[in-house]
């Protein structure tokens, strides 16, 4: 597969060496918001930087979240959010402290939005998403001051905020305040801050180098989606280019919710890096972190050592999830607790008649005929 695309990334690789950042602009603004592409920033699009020294000690944070979403079927309505954490001295030899920070919701205005309807999955994935934010600037507190990398299993960019048609805009709007508010406090704390992408399908640099190709006159909705580079994605681009250890270099996120970033002061940058067994990460940061060479540094060096004994992901962050995890038996327990209690509040818990005709068919001895 890769050796049918070699001629693809070929031209794409020689493509980004030879973009104009001048006659970049211009193309980029006719492309508009439709257009996918990355945003280039001072650095050449064709890069590759090695590691800097990490320092002697640091902090390392990482967090990470899991939930349970309301069953209308089941005998109680709730909803859960479970964020498990990580904080790390890497060089002190000390053993890691682990958190786990469970939220159980099940009240009238926790369930229910504006409308009166079952709140959505995608809000509670939102609220998961700050949650997770918040946990990071929690354990920050410690750490001020001192070299720290806060971790996110994911981008950066909220994607909750473009389903905004779909959704009450009111609570959207005030899980993207905390979210950004949570990475003000982390910047106003010194710490640095990435979200990491393992196994990533964008295609935004390639878009890129597509662009650079045409002349201006000749961007349209047309000729962007006649891309020579369509099945190419950056991850492969970046294979190819980067030896063990290097990052590309830093774009900034094309999305239209970086906007809403942008205002805040938090605009979302991303670039790609090569850990341990070839792996290509993706990694996301705010420009404040883009801005600052130590705080850049910090997060290329300290994410590559911590992905060193773990395949090329980041072992701080496989902790963590494995941390958030509910597993089936927690969660059966769970709403065994919560049906006793209503029960012993005189409230029904019975599930609906639809979840208990699947129960009998499905644990309904079978015989052969």
């Amino acid at each position: 597969m890769l050796a049918g695309k070699l001629p693809q990334l070929e031209a794409a690789l020689a493509g980004l060496e030879t973009l104009d950042p001048q006659s970049l602009a211009a193309r980029i603004a006719k492309a508009g918001d439709r257009w996918p592409g990355a945003r280039p920033t001072a650095e050449p699009a064709n890069s590759a930087f090695d590691p800097p020294p990490l320092p002697p000690s640091y902090h390392l944070l990482a967090a990470d979240g899991s939930q349970i979403h309301p069953d209308r079927h089941a005998g109680a309505l709730f909803y859960l959010i479970n964020i498990g954490s990580l904080h790390l001295v890497a060089g002190s030899g000390a053993a890691p402290q682990t958190h786990t920070r469970p939220a159980l919701f099940h009240e009238p205005a926790d369930l229910y939005d504006e409308f009166g309807g079952l709140i959505p999955n995608e809000l509670i994935d939102g609220r998961r998403d700050a949650a997770e934010l918040g946990e990071l600037a929690r354990l920050a507190q410690a750490t001020a001051g001192e070299p720290s990398l806060a971790l996110l299993d994911n981008g950066l960019i909220l994607w909750l905020v473009l389903q905004v048609r779909d959704q009450p805009k009111r609570a959207v709007d005030e899980i993207l305040r905390r979210y950004l508010g949570h990475l003000r406090e982390l910047r106003d704390l010194g710490a640095a801050v990435a979200g990491v992408i393992d196994r990533p399908r964008h295609a935004n640099v390639a878009s890129l180098a597509h662009l650079g190709e045409l002349p201006l006159e000749s961007v349209d909705d047309a000729s962007l989606k006649a891309s020579p580079y369509l099945g190419l994605t950056d991850r492969a681009l970046f294979d190819r280019q980067l030896a063990h250890g290097q990052r590309s270099a830093v774009f900034i996120h094309g999305s239209p919710v970086n906007r809403d970033f942008d205002k805040a002061g938090h605009q979302v940058h991303f670039y790609y890096l090569k850990t341990a067994g070839d792996t290509v990460l993706r990694v996301e940061i705010p420009v404040w972190v883009a801005n600052n060479p130590r705080l850049l540094g910090l997060t290329q060096a300290a994410i590559l050592a911590d992905s060193a004994a773990t395949d090329g992901f980041p072992y701080a962050l496989a902790r963590a999830h494995e941390l958030a995890v509910i597993g089936q038996a927690e969660r059966t327990q769970l709403e065994s607790m919560l049906a006793d209690a209503l029960l012993r509040h005189g409230l029904p818990a019975r599930p609906s008649t639809k979840a208990a005709a699947k129960r009998w068919l499905t644990g309904r001895r079978r015989h052969r005929v």
